[in-house]
């Protein structure tokens, strides 16, 4: 072992960047940093570093060399953004003089001996840089490095799924990283969303709502559960928080549109990384089988504090909205043929357009003093950090504060988001790290009163039925005055704080986490006094012309205690042993005061105490979950390229049924880093190239009261009492997803193209679901059990190539793609198939009934309908039979699935002069098929020609039979240009006249095009809305009511960093 150092692990590199940043050694001039020699496990100092320690020592001697010396200061960049980098290390090997670079930066060498040397620059996850720099005594030399990122950067740190943090190279699963720092950058990004969308395969965001404030569902690997959804777990800088995408007030009949995880200011994460299945996310355990996000946020660094300035400005708009809503038809009532169903003779039908209709309304009542219904909404953001510290204290500090609007006036999100994260090294082998941000911020929505809101109106516009002069003849059910008193608020209060203390001794690293995710919402939704019925039955049967205040105060707790230890063992040169404990604690709890009231004396009263006090009600809910689990993990290296490990969990949770015991979550993985055995080929095409496998198991937990039976109180005759509620399984535990994986990891051509490709198979047994019970056994609802099995595959790949560069030109192309498919396997004895929930059938789906043909008997009478059948598995294809004989599930052949089957992503970089970027992303969707209700009430309101003339016989069959197809269903496949723009670095002279160290100023538009769409109407006619908002995770959820087309926006950023 003497005088031979192996890799150091994570746990070593993370201690000897801090080292290298400490105090200048006895006797260096200010700005000098040397390197400290590392200690093998055995505690010897190499021979190697102890010579560069007293060479270094005598070149920072003023009194040898103080004449005979120079300086080397320079500025390390990268290659590709010309952004500065921090934290990379600038040396003289021979001399043992070294540095790392500043947050600009920027480097400085001093007491450099006079003479030519050579300097080199490394930085993790780039690839090294040298330049030969001759010095001259008494002066500055200036030399300045452009690195280029490594491919597969196989020794970068991975921290999730893995106890404390481990290169790349050991890594035998698929880990995706988003370098956000770098996308925020270059980009306008205005949330959490909008960073991650599209730019890791097998990650999906599926669009629930067009309001502004509103979020999206969460998918990795598409869906592994029948009950449980498909959210992941989430966790910031250690600590799992609220995932949640349902908060907010209830819109329509739908549930809250809000993400928890927008509460977070993207301009504060440094990177994200993705652990996509239950192969990875072993070591997180119960609930970790959707997958785990990883956030983490901006750390300090040691130097001169740098200001980071952002300023946003654009606005929020709706593509084309007359095209959108498109040419509807109206029939004069004395061109109703009679006896026809209400069908209108073809040549006076008549066609118009709702949106410009309407417009001639705003500019007519001068409303709300605009020109179109629909308006441009400002967008703004304002972003202040600082970031520096010394070599024991670093810091981050943020303050952002944004304001959105929608298309409509009355929707907005406005928030105030600050950060304050310090790193303290207290001794050599002691660091902690606190990590604190607060969000305060609040949300309008536009709401769907009754039937729709303002946009819903011109959708199931009835112009049809009362043709006339008047433009206010063209809403549906009310007036955009009324429409716009419909309050729906979310006021929301964050708090989420860690701590993580690392102990470093030798040969043994100790970490701990402790940390608290907390929020504090209210939520409100007003619908006021409405003696003319606008709102009557909106939301609730009993809601009446009389108003009606929905008040809710959820609060969420969750507290994350987190322990790991790894020792690093060597007993040979090449042989090396990693084992790890640990353990993790987690409490949730939801706490929530709700409180109903209606009858408002008068329209001037809007408050709950204003309200009639029998109609008055009281809900409040307390739902706490605790888990524990211990882990243990043994890693096995060879020569740094092989490495074997297998880990084993335990977990408990509450939510386990009182019978069910402990759960256990093995895991084994290899990874080989082949291209660096002796064997392969100097200079092959293949510079790069590493296999991957992992096998193992992770959970989902049942729902918080599934183990036990509830009662609810209840007024009798004879006083209070308590009945059941809902029935308890005191057997019921998690459900266990196991998968294998399958990966290759690779980079061609000295890195200039490379990729990965991962194949995964999962299998979820004990998949829970809920069957009915005996009416007889006298407790409600249904007993959830673990019965189920479902059956999950898929792939995912990359690849990114840099097809042209030049001294002034460089070209980058960047691929991705993914697929993934399930099948319902089991449902288990005593549980019936229905529509959806059929052995066989992906989940979640569409189904409906296939039409075959008909024929019209007369104007508005259709006859001989015949219908598919189906095959035995569910699927269209089987013998056709008169529509009236279909029986039980012959109704319901399945369409599709509910969620993208294929997913893929192109995204073009062009840079000039190393100061212009322009860029693009482009996103297609393949598979899924989405219930549009917002088309399929268009016929019912008769404004779609189909619905007119009444003459398209598989159009009158096919609503008649419930062919859902002609019901607005259709598949959702399309291509969307999701983000193109232009990114410029303003000049150095123009800079520093502002007194800046950089700038840049950045112009992007996002969701401006749809390049393509496989089904612009469905098989009647009737235009589709939008393909993209409707939700996949439930079948339910697949259905897109109530909800405005997505947004489009556009931008521009400035930043300006000194």
């Amino acid at each position: 072992m003497q005088g031979q150092l192996r890799r150091p692990s994570s746990r070593q590199s993370h201690r000897r960047a801090f080292l290298n940043t400490r105090r200048c050694k006895l006797g260096s001039f200010p700005g000098q940093q040397t390197f400290e020699p590392r200690q093998s496990l055995l505690g010897w100092r190499t021979p190697l570093a102890a010579a560069a320690l007293f060479l270094a020592a005598l070149v920072s001697s003023p009194t040898l060399y103080a004449q005979e010396a120079g300086t080397v200061t320079g500025r390390v960049t990268d290659a590709t953004t010309a952004q500065p980098l921090a934290s990379a290390q600038v040396s003289i090997a021979e001399l043992g003089v070294g540095a790392l670079t500043q947050q600009n930066g920027r480097f400085i060498l001093v007491n450099v001996p006079a003479g030519t040397h050579t300097v080199t620059v490394q930085r993790i996850g780039y690839r090294n840089g040298t330049s030969a720099v001759t010095v001259t005594v008494g002066e500055a030399t200036n030399v300045d490095f452009a690195i280029e990122e490594e491919a597969l950067a196989l020794d970068e740190i991975i921290v999730t799924g893995t106890p404390g943090g481990t290169q790349r190279r050991a890594l035998g699963n698929s880990v995706a990283q988003v370098e956000a720092a770098d996308v925020v950058e270059r980009s306008t990004i205005t949330d959490m969303q909008e960073l991650l969308s599209a730019r890791a395969p097998g990650l999906t965001f599926q669009t629930n709502n067009g309001n502004v404030g509103a979020g999206s569902q969460i998918q990795i690997r598409g869906v592994s559960s029948l009950e449980l959804g498909a959210q992941p777990l989430i966790y910031v800088d250690g600590v799992r928080i609220d995932n949640s995408a349902n908060k907010g007030p209830a819109l329509g009949n739908s549930e809250g549109a809000a993400s928890s995880l927008n509460d977070f200011n993207p301009q504060d994460i440094e990177s994200i990384e993705v652990i996509k299945g239950p192969a990875a996310a072993t070591l997180y355990g119960t609930e970790a089988s959707a997958g785990v996000i990883q956030i983490i946020t901006k750390k300090g660094l040691s130097g001169a504090p740098e200001f980071n300035l952002m300023i946003r400005q654009g606005g929020n708009f709706m593509r084309d909205p007359a095209g959108v809503l498109g040419t509807k038809y109206a029939c004069p009532d004395t061109a109703i043929i009679p006896e026809s169903g209400r069908a209108c003779r073809e040549a006076d039908l008549l066609s118009y357009n709702a949106y410009e209709i309407a417009n001639d309304w705003v500019r007519q009542e001068n409303w709300n003093g605009q020109d179109e219904i629909l308006q441009m909404g400002h967008a703004q953001g304002y972003n202040l950090s600082v970031r520096g510290g010394t070599d024991q204290v670093r810091y981050f500090l943020s303050g952002d504060y944004s304001n959105d609007e929608g298309v409509l006036y009355y929707n907005w999100d406005k928030a105030v988001r600050l950060r304050g994260n310090v790193s303290v090294l207290f001794t050599e082998d002691l660091t902690i790290d606190v990590s604190t941000g607060y969000t305060q911020g609040e949300s309008r929505f536009a709401d769907v009163p009754g039937e729709g809101n303002i946009f819903h109106d011109l959708v199931w516009s009835r112009y049809n039925s009362s043709i006339s002069e008047d433009p206010a003849t063209i809403f549906n059910d009310r007036l955009p005055y009324a429409s716009e008193k419909v309050e729906s608020l979310r006021n929301y209060n964050r708090f989420t704080g860690s701590a993580t203390a690392s102990y470093n001794w030798n040969w043994l690293t100790q970490r701990l986490i402790v940390g608290l995710d907390k929020s504090w919402d209210t939520n409100s939704r007003l619908i006021p006094l409405d003696p003319a019925g606008n709102y009557e039955g909106s939301y609730d049967d009993e809601t009446g012309t009389g108003g009606v205040l929905f008040y809710g105060r959820p609060s969420t707790t969750n507290a994350t205690f987190d322990y790991a230890a790894t020792a690093d063992y060597q007993p040979t040169d090449a042989l090396t042993f990693t084992t790890s404990v640990g353990a993790q604690y987690y409490f949730e709890e939801l706490e929530e005061i709700t409180n109903t009231g209606r009858a408002f004396g008068t329209n001037l009263q809007t408050t709950l105490n204003q309200t009639a006090i029998d109609q008055l009600t009281l809900t409040f809910e307390d739902v706490q979950n605790k888990s524990l689990g211990v882990y243990f993990q043994e890693q096995v290296g060879w020569a740094d390229r092989i490495f074997l490990t297998g880990a084993i969990r335990a977990d408990d949770n509450s939510a386990f049924g009182s019978g069910f015991d402990l759960e256990y979550y093995p895991k084994v993985s290899l990874a080989w880093v082949l291209s660096e055995e002796s064997f392969w080929p100097a200079g092959a095409p293949i510079n790069s190239l590493r296999l991957r496998g992992a096998w193992g198991k992770a959970g989902r937990q049942p729902d918080t009261f599934a183990g036990v039976t509830t009662y609810t109180s209840f007024q009798g005759p004879a006083g209070p009492g308590i009945t059941p509620f809902t029935p308890g399984n005191e057997n019921v535990g998690p459900e266990v997803s196991t998968e294998i994986e399958l990966g290759v990891d690779f980079a061609l051509f000295d890195d200039r193209v490379s990729g990965e490709f991962t194949y995964y198979d999962q299998t979820v047994n004990d998949a829970l679901v809920n069957q009915g019970i005996a009416p007889s056994l006298g407790v409600p609802g249904d007993v959830s059990l673990n019965l189920g099995e479902l059956a999950v595959s898929g792939w995912e790949a990359t690849l990114s190539s840099r097809l042209y560069q030049s001294d002034n030109v460089a070209f980058d192309l960047n691929l991705s793609g993914d697929h993934t498919q399930n099948e319902i396997v089991s449902l288990g004895e005593g549980v019936l198939e229905s529509d959806n929930f059929q052995l066989g059938f992906p989940y979640p789906n569409v189904t409906g009934t296939y039409l075959d043909s008909a024929a019209v008997l007369n104007t508005g009478v259709y006859g001989n309908a015949w219908c598919d059948r189906g095959t035995p598995e569910g699927r269209p294809g089987g013998e056709s039979v008169p529509c009236s004989d279909l029986q039980g599930f012959e109704t319901s052949l399945l369409y599709g699935p509910a969620y993208p089957t294929y997913n893929f992503a192109i995204a073009p970089t062009l840079t000039l002069f190393n100061d212009l970027q322009l860029f693009a992303l482009a996103d297609g969707e393949y598979g899924r098929w989405v219930a549009d209700v917002n088309t399929q009430y268009a016929g019912v309101y008769r404004n779609t020609r189909a619905a007119q003339l009444r003459t398209d016989p598989l159009y009158l069959a096919g609503n008649a039979v419930g062919d859902e197809r002609y019901l607005g269903r259709v598949p959702a496949d399309h291509w969307k240009l999701r983000e193109v723009g232009a990114r410029y670095n303003l000049p150095q002279s123009l800079v520093q006249r502002m007194g800046a160290d950089r700038a840049s100023i950045s112009f992007s538009g996002r969701d401006l095009l749809m390049l393509w769409q496989k089904s612009k109407t469905d098989l009647g006619g009737q235009k589709i809305l939008d393909v993209e908002t409707a939700g996949p995770t439930t079948a339910s959820a697949n259905t897109a009511l109530w909800t405005m087309p997505s947004l489009a926006s556009v931008s521009a950023t400035l930043r300006v960093s000194f």
